[in-house]
């Protein structure tokens, strides 16, 4: 087969295209998405009732055993309606903090565990345990 001008202007095409895809995608390198969590910032100082002390006893229990685990939850569920409600939402930090810690335990309790659902349900716990504060709102 004989090469006629037509195919070379095709190959130069070709190869014209092939080098402007490689110079794109390098120019394209976006920062990749961190897995890390925002830092959370507190407005208000840490609430130190019974409830909050009943999930913190809970939210250690976390991974332990249900026989354990149980009893905990139990009386933090018994707490929640007996706390205060101040007017700066209290009682739906604690009441969204219990449904993080039921989401961690469901989530472990499944065979085909995804690790970066356990990753963020475990920062919320942590964050819960740490401010006293619900940080998904």
């Amino acid at each position: 087969m004989q090469l006629r001008p037509r195919h070379y202007v095709l190959f130069a095409i070709i190869v014209g295209i092939f080098v402007f895809n490689m110079i794109r995608h390098r120019r394209d390198t976006r920062p990749s998405v961190s897995t890390a969590p925002a830092p959370v910032v507190v407005a208000h100082p840490r609430l130190d009732t019974p409830a909050w002390a009943a999930f913190d006893h809970a939210a250690s229990l976390r991974d332990a055993p249900a026989s354990e685990f149980n009893p905990a939850l139990a009386d933090l569920k018994q707490l929640i309606p007996l706390d205060p409600n101040p007017s700066d939402g209290h009682l739906s930090d604690i009441k969204g903090c219990l449904t993080w810690l039921d989401f961690y335990r469901q989530g472990m309790a499944q065979t085909h565990t995804d690790p970066q659902m356990k990753a963020r349900s475990s920062h919320h716990l942590d964050t819960c345990t740490q401010y006293h504060l619900d940080t998904t709102a």
